[in-house]
């Protein structure tokens, strides 16, 4: 399975009108009426996670000639984060490309970052939507763009920066009090993080972002019998939005039954919703590793579970796109017992940090090769040497992506190899060492 393409029903274009303007009254060079109306039904669906996001490549593909539309395209083809994404964006970059030059100087912007983005520059990509959202705050879902490749990147500084300008501008509209909720929660300013998450639901009670900021703010402080509540009062609006919200709120949902020692509960959540709704997706392989491996760490036995998860993501060797998702694909197959395919995947990942450039070949020294190695060898059961690892990558780990909570993993892993180190590995499972 490929990253999402649907043909839907033809989209007709009057050629009499072709720059139409989004309903924030940016313009959209080449797309007719039409192709404005399913652009904006699609940032209406990004915004909210919802499950029709891949109307869009029916609406660019009537519209080879908008460089806006195509751009778009390729990013949700990209924000696969495997493979198969790039392959699939390959046509929409090309139609971008062609069709740059009678765009917008914004529409260029937005051009720009995508292909940084798709040549894996992401700190290039992001300096673009930083630029671009500064002076056009209006493009809201280049500021939700902007967000994305923060977090990946590490930056909540800018995280924020983002979500500041969509407050600015859109204080009333629906999902955009989500987006600046997180990234006050990402900011440590906690407080306001619930309230705003709070008046996120007011606005739009389906806010599936806000549901998942305020879970963060619960998380921080402990409160895990406030989380169950919180997420189970809004569990009924995620059947209706796309995989990886939908996948990602049960899995801070698992979260706090952990926290409440409820391990059978987490497991159950594991079967029903975590693992199977798209086995191919990178996000979901990524979210099976970390419940498993936290089971894991709690001595709950996890049977075959890990089974489906491995095979799914071997097809993983090799591609490199993301550091935070290669750390759970390293310990997914050297947790498995995969001693030789887990070799040569750290054996990869070595030599794609050696042949990275700047920013990147400086956070693989300090920070992203320290923390595969440590992952690598507490899969294998070395905890001394997982320690030393993790003690060296911990303090730059937000540089690896990924949430506050989602790290937490590691610190978990780095807290459990010194106590195995120290003899008290009582609640530690999994396979001995396998050549």
């Amino acid at each position: 399975m490929t990253s999402p393409r649907l043909a839907l029903g033809r989209i007709s274009c009057s050629i009499a009108d072709m720059r139409s303007v989004d309903q924030h009254g940016l313009p959209i060079t080449n797309a007719c009426a039409a192709g404005a109306a399913g652009y904006d039904a699609y940032v209406g669906e990004f915004l909210s996670y919802g499950a029709n996001l891949r109307d869009l490549f029916a609406v660019a593909d009537a519209a080879p000639g908008a460089a806006l539309l195509n751009a778009h395209a390729a990013a949700l083809h990209l924000a696969f984060e495997g493979a198969e994404g790039w392959t699939n964006a390959a046509p929409y970059l090309t139609r971008m490309r062609r069709a740059e030059k009678n765009a917008t100087e914004r529409e260029r912007i937005f051009a720009a970052a995508v292909e940084k983005w798709a040549a894996r520059d992401y700190a290039r990509a992001l300096e673009a939507l930083d630029e671009l959202t500064l002076r056009w705050p209006a493009d809201l879902c280049a500021i939700k763009w902007g967000q994305y490749h923060a977090f990946n990147l590490g930056d909540q500084e800018t995280i924020l920066r983002f979500a500041e300008r969509a407050r600015i501008v859109f204080e009333d509209r629906p999902y955009a009090h989500g987006m600046i909720a997180f990234a006050l929660e990402q900011n440590h300013r906690i407080e306001e993080a619930e309230e705003e998450g709070v008046r996120a639901t007011e606005i739009a009670l389906d806010d599936a972002w806000a549901h998942h900021a305020v879970a963060h703010v619960m998380e921080t402080q402990r409160r895990a019998k406030d989380g169950v509540r919180w997420l189970d009062h809004c569990a009924h609006t995620w059947e209706k939005k796309g995989v990886f919200i939908r996948d990602h709120n049960w899995w801070h949902a698992a979260l706090f039954r952990l926290a409440l020692g409820r391990e059978e509960d987490a497991l159950a959540i594991y079967d029903e919703k975590l693992w199977g709704a798209w086995p191919e997706f990178p996000q979901e392989q990524i979210g099976a590793v970390s419940m498993l491996w936290r089971l894991e760490m709690r001595g709950v036995d996890v049977g075959d579970r890990w089974t489906p998860v491995v095979e799914q993501v071997r097809r993983r060797a090799g591609e490199h796109i993301l550091p935070f998702h290669d750390l759970h694909y390293l310990y997914a197959l050297a947790r498995a017992g995969e001693r030789g395919e887990a070799d040569d995947f750290l054996s990869s990942l070595k030599k794609h940090a050696e042949n990275s450039s700047e920013p990147y070949h400086t956070f693989w020294r300090e920070t992203g090769m320290p923390a595969a190695q440590a992952v690598h060898a507490y899969a294998h059961r070395d905890f001394a040497g997982a320690a030393e690892y993790f003690a060296r990558a911990l303090p730059r780990l937000e540089r690896v992506g990924g949430s506050h909570a989602q790290r937490h993993l590691f610190i978990e892993a780095y807290e459990t190899a010194g106590a195995a180190t120290r003899g008290g590995a009582g609640k530690i499972s999994g396979p001995a060492n396998r050549s």
